[in-house]
């Protein structure tokens, strides 16, 4: 289970326990419909207060991320748009694996399915009507999308918006778009200036390759200082860095919104930030190591849930 804390750190534990639900989201380890943990299973397994626990998923609950079914239990909500079901990627394992059989009787090699898909992938799709993203900047969201495009073959045309941006979008800008994308726990977000019928779509997100090998060839023993945005967040970008860099020396954190965060960032020797951070931490004079906590679109949700739904809006 990825709802893990870290009682070392100066974050109200129901703060962490949310961002451990918003970031396991993100990255695909909490699918739609999973089954949580009870408040009591829980607050037992972090050795927490059970109050606390609750505090935690009723934030949860209100963020419209998670639901609670009397004498079931409380489930991530499933957003229905944009999602194969366990037997739909079954069917379509089997006719593929069918396909692979015969082309073996043939004597073809395997390598002729990569290149037929490779040759249609590798376009520019027309588009029946266009589609926005919307993220935390623009900045992550256009790298989001390079990303997108890159892994799946194709050029993406798409209009960039932030979190912000998009509350003050008016209601024919709103219709004018087809398919949106956004992050996996700002669906709820979205929906409710949205509606039901509006195509979502939210790629799991996973740390990046360049990530995790600047972080893998840190100096041994090198103090670090996490920067993100968002408190959260600090505690999962907090395992994922000694994950990655075990050879690191003392691990500290910090947001933006720390009054001492000018004379941190000055005086650490390496600074990891979280991908929105940047804007604001190139106006101190940084001395050190500068490295982007990145994360890129997965591969597996572009391939199985995105490339279709875009080859349907393009017929």
């Amino acid at each position: 289970m990825p709802i893990t804390i870290d009682k070392h750190l100066p974050i109200a534990i129901q703060s962490q326990i949310v961002g451990a639900v918003e970031y396991s989201m993100m990255a695909g380890e909490l699918r739609p419909g999973t089954l949580l943990p009870s408040v009591r299973a829980l607050s037992k397994q972090l050795g927490v207060a059970q109050l606390t626990v609750s505090y935690a998923y009723n934030t949860l609950k209100g963020m419209g991320l998670i639901k609670t079914i009397p004498g079931k239990g409380t489930y991530l909500m499933r957003e229905r748009q944009g999602e194969l079901s366990g037997n739909q990627h079954e069917k379509l394992r089997q006719r593929f694996m069918q396909l692979l059989s015969e082309a073996q009787s043939l004597d073809i090699n395997p390598d002729f399915f990569q290149h037929l898909l490779t040759r249609h992938t590798e376009n520019s799709l027309e588009l029946s009507c266009p589609i926005a993203y919307v993220g935390s900047s623009n900045r992550m969201n256009r790298q989001y999308l390079a990303a997108i495009g890159q892994t799946l073959g194709m050029t993406l045309q798409a209009d960039s918006y932030t979190f912000a941006d998009f509350r003050h979008l008016d209601a024919e800008i709103l219709s004018h778009y087809g398919l949106y994308l956004t992050l996996p726990h700002r669906v709820p977000t979205l929906r409710q200036r949205l509606g039901r019928h509006v195509p979502i779509y939210a790629p799991w997100l996973t740390l990046s390759p360049e990530t995790c090998q600047k972080l893998n060839h840190l100096p041994q023993g090198m103090p670090l200082l996490l920067v993100a945005n968002c408190v959260r967040f600090l505690p999962t970008m907090l395992r994922g860095v000694r994950r990655h860099a075990p050879q690191a020396g003392i691990i500290r954190a910090a947001t933006l919104d720390d009054g001492d965060i000018a004379d941190r960032l000055t005086s650490a020797p390496v600074v990891i930030y979280s991908t929105g951070c940047l804007q604001c931490i190139q106006q101190y004079p940084l001395h050190g190591i500068m490295l982007e906590y990145r994360h890129i679109p997965h591969p597996e949700y572009l391939h199985n849930e995105l490339s279709p739904a875009l080859r349907q809006l393009a017929q």
